[in-house]
């Protein structure tokens, strides 16, 4: 359980945390945040898919909706649960750590972050306790939900006229590829 840091949820994928215990985060997120429902978005290593799979599994096993946004970056979570009004959500990332790492990073209403301080520590407590995780009777339902449009105009709205600049990025296989085209141009 050594992946419960003070703002994630982070380690080394299968040593750290592994899905069992991705599922009981998505099990435990609804009652630590009052939440019926929680946007979820993940980024693209290749241990996400299998996290993914669990948290989502957990959250509707607790009886909560999942509002599923696929690959993304961590502020178009962010900038999903403020502006759809969640009360929490997940993005699947270990961030710019290396490829067997993973993680999770919460957030709660208006996108504020849940730390170990705040809600972290309470599901590691649950987890380490044995805590029961038996299934509702009313199973959450998993909701495809596409907010790329509006985050991508979201984000336009700050760009200013760069005139002639010639700009290069290399987005080293982050999520930034999701929008750096649209950004930035060809």
């Amino acid at each position: 359980m050594g992946a419960f840091h003070a703002y994630d949820i982070r380690g080394i994928y299968n040593v750290d945390f592994d899905k069992e215990t991705a599922y009981k985060v998505g099990y435990f997120i609804p009652e630590l945040l009052s939440a019926d429902k929680v946007l979820v978005g993940r980024d693209a290593r290749v241990s996400s898919d299998e996290i993914h799979e669990y948290l989502l599994k957990g959250i509707i096993d607790a009886g909560a909706d999942v509002y599923d946004i696929g690959l993304s970056t961590t502020p178009m979570v962010y900038f999903g649960t403020a502006n759809y009004g969640f009360k929490a959500s997940v993005q699947i990332t270990a961030s710019h750590n290396p490829a067997e790492y993973n993680g999770m990073k919460v957030s709660r209403e208006n996108a504020l972050p849940v730390g170990y301080d705040n809600g972290l520590g309470q599901i590691k407590e649950w987890i380490e306790s044995g805590r029961e995780c038996p299934v509702s009777e009313r199973k959450g339902q998993v909701h495809p939900m596409d907010i790329r449009k509006e985050n991508l105009e979201f984000l336009l709205s700050y760009k200013e006229d760069w005139g002639n600049l010639k700009i290069a990025v290399d987005v080293s296989n982050g999520m930034a590829s999701l929008f750096v085209r649209d950004i930035y141009g060809d």
